[in-house]
């Protein structure tokens, strides 16, 4: 035992010295940061820039009624933000300036001199909605930024509540009458504790299982390459005159598991931190996502999935000769959580199927699903106890299974071993 802990505490402080540490303890929340702050910082720096729009319907009242609607696009953006509850207080979306011209002539002339504007950047955009386009509901929107799938959305709702109004003045309801039937019924969607934003909900725990995810990955690959050089500098064969093969795989895999929940210590004391009531804005949007239970869950299933990941990492690593090799079959050992990532998505869309349950139960893929399913919703306690007894029965079983491969395998050296002489390896004692 004293052999696995020099080991594990070699590893441990061998890599915790590192800058490769410090820079990806520090990149990789700032780049999660930075896909979610640096994209709404610039939607709000163009938000703010006034846009000139012309609005040509064969009726002026059509036209007027077009234009109306436009310009009430501000005050709903404002409202949206005020309905996400906190998160975006700080820096909340900016309604966009709206400038708005309409016409009545429809020509193939006007729509010409119209669409050279719009080149020549006198104007941002022009509806363009002809007699037979208003019959049909085909409206053509002439605009450069064509790719703005929000904004461009916006303006179509636009159209169409505008259009509906003139639809019922037309069959003789009033004003107050029409702003009755066209309020939207607000759904409001909870989880059973009466807590927690969708988004908010959505964004933190995908966030969390990503964390989980790459730690995972990066910290078993790095016992598989640590492996690897220590056998191709043939320091494994000096180590090997002082301790066990099998101490020296459970210490490096505790060494290299403690960098790991050292770096996930930090960036939740920094989390929790930034989260304090008036850094940031995302403050209220966790509460009722984040406690103390769920923590321990995410420590809980790293640990597992570190372990059993890691363990099949350092047996690929005893076995190959060369870095390309390591790669060819690392992809194939990390082949269950890449999937466990793709399914992620739909899985949040509906914790409770039956694809969800089966994939929390597997020991391979219950490291990221059933933390998933814990993070959304609270499946029975058997479950949960079955998923973790399995990964735990799998861990034990792979660490015997590999051990044997590994003690055998750091000594091989030259060509990579066939399935065949791997069998040979498990058998021999």
């Amino acid at each position: 035992m004293r052999n696995v802990w020099l080991i594990a505490r070699r590893e441990y402080l061998e890599r915790v010295r590192t800058r490769s540490f410090i820079v990806m303890t520090i990149l990789l929340p700032a780049l999660m940061l930075g896909v979610t702050v640096v994209p709404t910082l610039l939607m709000n720096k163009m938000s703010s820039e006034t846009k000139h729009l012309m609005v040509v319907a064969p009726e002026s009242s059509t036209a007027e009624l077009i234009r109306q609607q436009l310009l009430k696009l501000p005050e709903e953006q404002k409202k949206q933000a005020a309905e996400t509850e906190g998160m975006q207080r700080r820096n909340p979306r900016q309604a966009a300036n709206l400038v708005v011209d309409i016409g009545t002539d429809t020509s193939d002339a006007a729509r010409t001199a119209l669409t050279d504007k719009v080149r020549q950047k006198e104007l941002d955009g022009v509806i363009f909605a002809t007699k037979d386009g208003l019959a049909t509901k085909k409206i053509t929107f002439i605009t450069r930024d064509i790719s703005s799938i929000v904004g461009n959305e916006e303006i179509r709702g636009s159209i169409n509540q505008a259009l509906r109004r003139e639809l019922l003045k037309n069959k003789g309801f009033t004003d107050p009458e029409i702003e009755n039937a066209m309020q939207p019924v607000q759904l409001e969607a909870q989880n059973p504790s009466g807590r927690g934003n969708p988004l908010g909900v959505f964004f933190t725990v995908f966030s969390m299982v990503m964390i989980l995810y790459v730690t995972v990955l990066l910290y078993g690959i790095n016992v598989m390459r640590a492996i690897l050089e220590e056998k191709t500098s043939r320091i494994m064969e000096v180590m090997l005159s002082i301790a066990q093969a099998k101490e020296m795989m459970a210490g490096k895999i505790l060494g290299v598991g403690a960098v790991g929940l050292t770096q996930i210590g930090i960036w939740v004391a920094v989390a929790l931190l930034a989260s304090s009531p008036g850094l940031i804005a995302g403050a209220d949007m966790l509460k009722g996502i984040l406690s103390v239970k769920l923590l321990a869950y995410f420590a809980v299933f790293f640990l597992l999935g570190y372990t059993l990941y890691s363990t099949l990492c350092a047996a690929v690593g005893s076995m190959v000769n060369s870095e390309q090799e390591a790669q060819q079959l690392q992809f194939v050992v990390m082949m269950p959580m890449i999937i466990s990532v793709i399914i992620a998505v739909n899985i949040i869309q509906s914790p409770g199927s039956t694809a969800a349950v089966w994939g929390s139960l597997f020991p391979l893929t219950a490291p990221l699903i059933m933390f998933l399913r814990i993070a959304l919703e609270s499946p029975p306690t058997w479950q949960i106890g079955l998923s973790i007894g399995l990964m735990i029965a799998t861990t034990y079983g792979l660490i015997l299974l590999c051990a044997r491969i590994y003690r055998v395998g750091i000594l091989m050296y030259g060509k990579k071993p066939t399935l065949p002489q791997i069998m040979k390896w498990v058998r021999y004692t």
